[in-house]
């Protein structure tokens, strides 16, 4: 009797490891698989310029992604999305006494001066900016072994400008001198022809995924992302908006940062 209750729990262990396989190997063989993404990191702002120096960001990220193996095999698959990059991206200035003119919400071009605006004397900035992304690459992923396999990808991530606002740390001051510097924090602020409009970097990651219920699979991916495009429109000096003043001369000498951005990303995708 004890014999044959032990004969049973192998048949039906057996039948448990068949059913694990035929679900991995239905997930191996989809051509197609498409879910939602979110991802968290940090981002490294490469700086263009010695009178400002970067410190260290944040990043996150959310949206669809969908993946499609080639004919030829299941290993190689082509991957794109439409995501939503929310960033934080800070700046501080080194030493060099750093202004920009503003009235009310809006940080003035040199083009848009007045004598009516206000001077503020810049000692931290954070940009957040939020970007429409549309990532494209290739995927190399292994055999599953047992309910895993392993994934490797590049590819470029294409952004959008949709959205940015400016908090900056500071003092209010009067150039003449009239007055004493004010502390304070200059929150949701509004600036024009800043950052550009279109970003991209190059991205490489590698990660596992688990086929954890039946052709539902969690993907965990650690990515690195190179930033190769200027993150500031740099063409026009009539846009610039930050200058160093000479209390001598009384004449500014306006400047932008030519700055990239790097990122590292933990993503999460589930796959169906």
């Amino acid at each position: 009797m004890k014999s044959t209750r032990v004969h049973h729990y192998v048949i039906l262990a057996i039948a448990l490891l068949q059913f694990h396989c035929v679900e991995a190997q239905s997930v191996s063989e989809k051509r197609l698989q498409g879910g939602v993404t979110g991802a968290v990191g940090l981002n490294f702002p490469q700086m263009g310029t010695n009178i400002l120096e970067s410190s260290t960001g944040f990043s996150s990220s959310f949206g669809v992604s969908f993946t499609k193996s080639s004919k030829e095999s299941q290993n190689i698959a082509l991957t794109a999305g439409l995501e939503f990059d929310i960033d934080k991206i800070n700046y501080k200035v080194t030493g060099t006494d750093v202004y920009y003119r503003f009235t009310d919400k809006q940080i003035k071009t040199k083009d848009q001066t007045v004598s009516t605006d206000q001077y503020f004397n810049l000692l931290e900035r954070t940009y957040e900016p939020l970007y429409l992304s549309l990532p494209i690459g290739l995927t190399f992923r292994t055999d599953f072994i047992g309910d895993y396999r392993g994934v490797f990808k590049f590819g470029l991530r294409n952004r959008f400008l949709m959205t940015n606002s400016v908090n900056d740390k500071g003092s209010i001051v009067d150039i003449s001198g009239g007055l004493p510097p004010n502390l304070t924090e200059n929150i949701g602020m509004n600036v024009s022809k800043d950052l550009f409009f279109y970003n991209a970097n190059l991205g490489i990651s590698a990660g596992v995924e688990w086929n954890f219920s039946g052709s539902t699979c969690l993907l965990v991916e650690a990515g690195f992302n190179y930033g190769f495009m200027p993150l500031h429109l740099t063409s026009k000096e009539q846009n610039y908006t930050l200058f160093m003043l000479d209390p001598n001369a009384q004449s500014e000498t306006y400047f932008r940062n030519q700055a990239t951005l790097n990122m590292t990303q933990l993503k999460f995708t589930l796959l169906f």
